[in-house]
């Protein structure tokens, strides 16, 4: 997969014509999914590059809707995630405000049309473009015949009733319900970061930790004790990370930090990636370090039989 990140430096990658979506795809939820497979399929089919145009940051964040937005994934995860669905190209817009006040029909004929060579436009139900977001299925079904490309819409995905959307995934971060998470990503939550150095109190009662250095747009689930699969230099291991405070401790500022069972080499510095599997327990304030400990030998057998079934 080519990424490009400035329209002018495309050359004649798109003159027989592309197969494109459209969209923030945060997450690259199942709704999302269903775009790119359905891309995808279409470009096969017509013999032509299957594209994905997306925007960085996301437009709430530029537009001051939503100054403190988190991400549910990277724009690494999301680069990484969007690659396996076999797309050709992933162009990644920078969004500005001169971009925000682009009409929609300028976006179709410049961007759409001009650069890209559209010859079929997928477009979910719940994605708009151009200024006053006025861009959606019934503009580009409008002026289909103008520039001679077909547009299909792809109706919401739906689970349990619902409607798969990222702000739906996000209230299940939100309770720390990853499970529910899981259904409508269609996989489990990953948390990627660095490893810092810590206080290293966790060695002193035999629970070593990585304290992980997390994006501060990246989006974490609910203060509390996960189950988790830790990966670093290709390799797999299981482990439970706290998400909180310390109020056993000194209580100040939120840290994220991993114990990895059955190892104790050194991390610092290496980045590493969480998969969330499962909430054990609400984050506690324990009366010393010997209940502490109790509860973290209970919190990793609890952890072992969860990470056993997956």
């Amino acid at each position: 997969m080519k990424i490009i990140r400035s329209l002018e430096s495309i050359q004649n990658e798109f003159q027989l014509g592309s197969s494109l979506t459209l969209g923030n795809f945060d997450g690259i939820h199942v709704g999302h999914q269903t775009l790119l497979l359905r891309t995808v399929e279409k470009a096969k089919e017509l013999g032509i590059p299957s594209v994905v145009v997306t925007y960085y940051p996301n437009p709430a964040v530029v537009l001051g809707k939503k100054p403190n937005f988190k991400y549910l994934s990277s724009e690494k995860e999301k680069e990484e995630l969007i690659r396996g669905f076999g797309i050709d190209y992933l162009i990644v817009l920078d969004f500005t405000i001169s971009l925000s006040k682009m009409s929609a029909e300028e976006f179709l004929e410049k961007i759409m049309i001009q650069t890209l060579h559209a010859k079929h436009i997928v477009i979910g139900y719940n994605h708009f473009f151009g200024a006053e977001r006025r861009g959606d299925f019934t503009l580009l079904d409008l002026h289909k015949s103008n520039y001679g490309y077909a547009v299909e819409l792809r109706e919401a995905v739906l689970k349990k009733d619902s409607k798969i959307s990222s702000s739906l995934i996000r209230g299940f971060l939100d309770k720390g319900e990853m499970e529910e998470a899981k259904i409508l990503l269609g996989r489990n939550y990953h948390i990627s970061g660095t490893v810092m150095e810590g206080a290293k109190r966790g060695r002193t009662i035999g629970f070593p930790t990585a304290n992980l250095q997390v994006p501060s747009d990246k989006l974490l689930p609910s203060v509390g004790v996960y189950a988790c699969f830790v990966t670093f230099d290709g390799k797999d291991h299981k482990g439970m990370v706290n998400i909180g405070f310390n109020p056993t401790f000194d209580g100040l500022g939120l840290h994220v930090e991993v114990n990895i069972f059955d190892f104790d080499g050194n991390l610092y510095g290496k980045e590493i990636e969480l998969e969330m599997v499962k909430k054990i327990r609400e984050e506690q304030k324990f009366d010393g370090i010997d209940a502490l400990k109790n509860q973290l030998n209970k919190d990793k057998d609890t952890s072992l039989s969860i990470l056993a079934l997956r």
